[in-house]
């Protein structure tokens, strides 16, 4: 990949990054942190030390907001949801132009979690997926979304799902094809959620996400 192309292909996948927006919603859960819950969820999000010195920390495990996407077609009322721990991080690979957002949340109860999770996957996730990624890139023009689709996925933890959502990025006369991996994991009363992003020709992309949940799951301890 030549050096235009890759420094396109970051700027792209800065903008790939699917982050939610600090809005009032009465729709949006309770958050009451408790303190236990809130360390559990920043020892399990992803960390350096899971990635190797390649990587570079774009922020903190201090959680920039606790908005999730929504879109038209999924409006689930999370409204008697309590939300008790929170973590997320981001961490860039410049070397091969992969980027990883990891997020955990850890509800009051079990129960929670499984209504949570549950209510996000329905029939029209992947339209959801694609409502975001529309809104992230702005209408530039010069990215194209395309069909979201599910992908296989190893079993792990109680929930284990992901999908791939495509995006054509013009560089030039070129066309970049960039990978946006959407991984959904559930153990206990904890979720996970991990957003990848790279080109879509990696063959290291799926390993380093099984790896990566793997990693992630095998540290919940509730």
């Amino acid at each position: 990949m030549n050096v235009t192309v890759k420094r396109l292909l970051l700027a792209a996948l800065a903008g790939l990054i699917v982050t939610g927006v600090a809005l009032a919603d009465p729709l949006d859960p309770k958050v009451k942190y408790v303190p236990a819950d809130v360390a559990r969820a920043k020892a399990i999000v992803l960390a350096q030390s899971d990635l190797g010195a390649a990587w570079t920390s774009r922020n903190s495990t201090q959680a920039a907001s606790l908005k999730a996407p929504v879109c038209p077609s999924l409006r689930p009322d999370y409204s008697k949801m309590t939300l008790t721990g929170h973590a997320e991080s981001v961490f860039d690979n410049g070397n091969g132009a992969v980027s990883i957002v990891s997020d955990v949340e850890i509800w009051k109860t079990k129960k929670q979690a499984v209504q949570h999770m549950g209510a996000l996957m329905k029939a029209t996730l992947p339209t959801c997926i694609r409502y975001s990624l529309l809104k992230s890139l702005g209408g530039s023009g010069q990215a194209t979304p395309l069909a979201p689709k599910r992908q296989k996925f190893p079993a792990l933890g109680d929930v284990s799902m992901r999908y791939r959502a495509p995006v054509a990025y013009k560089v030039g006369k070129q066309t970049v094809i960039v990978a946006s991996d959407f991984v959904f994991l559930r153990k206990g009363r904890t979720e996970i959620y991990l957003n990848v992003t790279g080109p879509s020709n990696d063959p290291g992309l799926a390993a380093l996400q099984v790896r990566v949940a793997k990693d992630l799951l095998a540290r919940v301890r509730n």
